[in-house]
C-alpha cells in the first residue's frame, strides 16, 4: 500500500492486486483525512474489503453469460422482429411472427436453454395441420433459433435434429390431389350458370381472368391498366396488393412473392376482353379488378362466390377456391404440351418441384391421347 497528499490536504490510498479471473492488474483507493498509523491502518482495512468485492463481483463475461442463461424466447423474438422486420414483406412478416407468438404460448415462454428438440418436435407432430406448414412452421423456428446459435445465446439450435415425417401418399389423399382443379369445359359450363343465372359478372370474370392467366389473388387484384401492354398482348407483373399488414382498400403496394415472380406473361384475346369489360364500365381509374362500388375484391368473398357456384354446378366434395384456378391454368398448360420452363416462367415459380407436382395432374384428355398413341404401337 502506498499514499499520495492531495492538493485539498487529504490522503490517498493505493494498493494493487492481481486478479486471476480477468489475469490483469487492477488498483483499488480510499481517501482519509490523515496519514498517522491509526488513518493507515483503517485505510488497509477499506482498500482490502473493496479487493474482496472486486474479486467477488461477477465480471462482465460472467454478467454476460448469466444474461444470455436466463434470456427467454420472449426476449429473443423482440430482438428477433426488430431482424425479420427489415428482411421480409410486411405480410410475411406478419404470419411469420403470428406463428413464432403461438408457439410461445403453447409451449410457454421458457429459458432457451430449456428448449429441447424433443419439446420441439412434439409441439410441430400436435398440431392440427398440412404437413407443408407443419414445414413452414419448422422453418420459422429454425430461423429463430438458428439465429440464438449464431450470436452466441445458445450452443446449438435444437431445431436443427427436429425431423418432420414424410406423409405416405394414401388413396383419400391422391383423389383429394385430383380435385383440386378444374377443367375448361367445367369453368365453361360454370360461367354459362353464371350467365344464365345472373350471377355477379365481375366475380365470374374474375374467375375466368385467373384460369387464363394463372395469377395469384394478390397479383390478379394489384393488376392496374398501367401494366397491360395492349397493343402487344402483354402483362408485366412486378408487385402486389399487401392485403395481410394493410386494408383491401389502402391499395399498399409491395414486391411479388420472390423475385422470380417479377414477369411479363402473354394475354389471350379473351383475358383482352376481360379487360375491356372493366374498362368500358370503369368504377376505378388505376386497378382494373374492382367491385360493383369500386372496392378491391377481397379474397374472402371471392373465394365464397367461386364455392358456392361450383358447388350447385360441379356438386359438392372438392376443393373449390382460388388458388384452385391458377393450378388449373398450368395443368392446362401442360394438357397443351407447354415444356415446363416456360410454364415455370409464365406462373412465377422458382422451384420446379412446385411446377412439377401441379404438372403430374394428368386430365382425362391427355389420358385419352396416350391411349391412342399406345394403341398406335405395333411389335
Amino acid at each position: 500500500m502506498f499514499y499520495k497528499e492531495l492538493d485539498n490536504g487529504k490522503y490517498r490510498y493505493y494498493e494493487k492486486f492481481y486478479d486471476e479471473r480477468e489475469q490483469k492488474w487492477k488498483q483499488v483507493t480510499v481517501t482519509l483525512k490523515s496519514k498517522s498509523r491509526v488513518s493507515q491502518a483503517e485505510a488497509k482495512r477499506r482498500l482490502a474489503r473493496k479487493i474482496d468485492k472486486v474479486l467477488t463481483a461477477p465480471t462482465k463475461e460472467e454478467l454476460k453469460r448469466q444474461k444470455i442463461e436466463e434470456m427467454s424466447f420472449g426476449q429473443l423474438l423482440t430482438e428477433w422482429e426488430t431482424i425479420r422486420g427489415g428482411e421480409i414483406k410486411p405480410s410475411s412478416f406478419k404470419s411469420e411472427m403470428k406463428c413464432l407468438r403461438f408457439f410461445m404460448e403453447v409451449v410457454g415462454d421458457l429459458r432457451l436453454s430449456d428448449y429441447t428438440t424433443q419439446l420441439i418436435q412434439a409441439y410441430l407432430m400436435s398440431l392440427d395441420i398440412q404437413n407443408s406448414t407443419r414445414k413452414n412452421r419448422k422453418i420459422y423456428l429454425n430461423g429463430i433459433f438458428g439465429y440464438a446459435e449464431k450470436v452466441g445465446y445458445i450452443s446449438e439450435s435444437p431445431v436443427k435434429s427436429v425431423v418432420i415425417p414424410k406423409q405416405k401418399a394414401d388413396y383419400e389423399k391422391l383423389k383429394k390431389a385430383k380435385e383440386h382443379f378444374i377443367s375448361k369445359e367445367e369453368l365453361s359450363s360454370v360461367l354459362s350458370y353464371c350467365e344464365t343465372h345472373n350471377k355477379d359478372r365481375r366475380y365470374a370474370l374474375a374467375m375466368e381472368f385467373i384460369f387464363l392467366t394463372g395469377l395469384r389473388f394478390a397479383e390478379f387484384i394489384g393488376v392496374r391498366y398501367q401494366d397491360v401492354d395492349f397493343e402487344n398482348h402483354l402483362l408485366k407483373i412486378d408487385h402486389t396488393i399487401d392485403y395481410v399488414a394493410h386494408k383491401y382498400d389502402d391499395r399498399v403496394l409491395q414486391t411479388t412473392k420472390t423475385v422470380g415472380s417479377v414477369r411479363t406473361i402473354v394475354l389471350s384475346e379473351r383475358c383482352l376482353e376481360i379487360i375491356d369489360y372493366f374498362q368500358q364500365n370503369c368504377l376505378d381509374k388505376d386497378f382494373i379488378f374492382v367491385t360493383g362500388q369500386g372496392n378491391i375484391m377481397r379474397q374472402p368473398l371471392l373465394y365464397k362466390f367461386i364455392k358456392d357456384i361450383c358447388d350447385t354446378v360441379l356438386g359438392e366434395g372438392r376443393a373449390y377456391n382460388i388458388h384452385m384456378l391458377r393450378h388449373s391454368h398450368i395443368s392446362l398448360l401442360a394438357e397443351l404440351g407447354v415444356p415446363i420452363k416456360a410454364i415455370m416462367e409464365r406462373v412465377g415459380h422458382r422451384d420446379e418441384s412446385i411446377t412439377l407436382r401441379i404438372y403430374s395432374h394428368v386430365t382425362e384428355n391427355v389420358q385419352d391421347e396416350l391411349k391412342e398413341k399406345l394403341n398406335q404401337i405395333r411389335l
